[in-house]
């Protein structure tokens, strides 16, 4: 089968390798869409995969071959690239250990992923995708898990103002995950013109261009003065957490989603005096993806200005567009078709 293979830093190749071959309890899925995902970037931009690795995990594909104790899947099924529950006893090593780290170890995982023809994966791991999702929408759903789990686990409230920065993938799912659970508005902090607009298509009440205003005393203004409960920073830009921790109200709380690996500016006595918090959200869990589903089902997560004809790509197109995604201006979302 084609893969696109890591061959050190900032190198992919696509290379013809062995297909996969499911195990008893396993199951080979072919892969339809598999987007390219920010820490995917992070990965091929900071040399973080071994020589040999095939990144990708945010795809959809269907099931055409199953093991011989396989119960849960039948060939044909419509799948996400995970969600279910982990079999009682499973151990679990994601995330774990006391001093985890997302540089050292999280991003230096390796196996066979989804920027291939065909992966195989134990079959509770993926979910089914509902008959109403299209499978444009449900390529989201990985990504669309971490904005739920940011969401669920802030000190966001039903009827809150929330600011969120940066309008990639994370932060316009954040977005909608807001707006979907009650929020009273949303400003959507966004300096690159095509990812604005999609903000803006997708149903954020206000976005602010920090390139061109000071989102900082505008927030204060839209608030009414003391600043918002809760703002999500899925930027990492160098100025952000700065402006996220002065936006907030006292006592509010600055969600971070989002990953730097350079240096960001934070001056506390800004804002020390507000007794505010910043505390990070990382991954998913189960009930996150299946919320996802479920919002997807009931036309509360849309994939418009997101996923669009512009954001297929093909083999050929998968070295720059990493490359691109470096430094992203105006592409919101890339899907590689295996």
């Amino acid at each position: 089968m084609k893969a696109a293979v890591i061959r050190g830093t900032q190198k992919i190749v696509v290379e013809d390798i062995p297909t996969p071959e499911p195990g008893p309890n396993q199951v080979l899925v072919k892969i339809k869409y598999s987007a390219l995902c920010g820490s995917d970037v992070h990965r091929f931009q900071y040399g973080m995969a071994n020589d040999g690795s095939v990144l990708g995990h945010e795809y959809i594909g269907e099931v055409v071959q199953t093991g011989r104790d396989v119960t849960l899947l039948n060939e044909g099924d419509r799948v996400i690239s995970g969600g279910g529950d982990p079999p009682a006893g499973t151990v679990s090593t994601l995330f774990s250990g006391e001093r985890y780290s997302a540089r050292t170890v999280g991003l230096e995982a390796t196996r066979i992923g989804g920027f291939a023809e065909y992966v195989v994966m134990d079959e509770w791991r993926p979910l089914l995708i509902p008959a109403g999702v299209s499978d444009e929408l449900a390529v989201l759903a990985e990504p669309a898990s971490i904005a739920v789990h940011a969401v669920r686990t802030s000190a966001f409230k039903i009827g809150d103002q929330a600011v969120v920065m940066g309008a990639g993938p994370i932060g316009l799912l954040v977005m909608q995950v807001l707006k979907a659970a009650g929020a009273a508005a949303v400003y959507v902090s966004e300096p690159a013109s095509a990812r604005a607009e999609s903000a803006r298509v997708l149903g954020a009440d206000l976005v602010l261009n920090p390139m061109e205003e000071d989102v900082v005393e505008r927030v204060l203004e839209l608030s009414g003065g003391p600043g918002v409960p809760v703002a999500f920073d899925a930027a990492a830009a160098r100025p952000t957490f700065q402006q996220g921790m002065e936006m907030i109200r006292r006592e509010g709380q600055l969600l971070v989603v989002s990953m730097a690996w350079e240096d960001v500016e934070l001056r506390t006595v800004d804002w020390i005096g507000r007794e505010v918090e910043m505390k990070a959200a990382y991954g998913s869990l189960p009930i996150d993806w299946r919320t996802v589903l479920s919002l997807m089902e009931r036309g509360q997560l849309s994939e418009k200005s997101m996923v669009t004809d512009e954001s297929f790509i093909g083999w050929d197109e998968m070295q720059v567009s990493m490359e691109r995604l470096m430094k992203p201006e105006e592409h919101v979302q890339l899907v590689l078709v295996p």
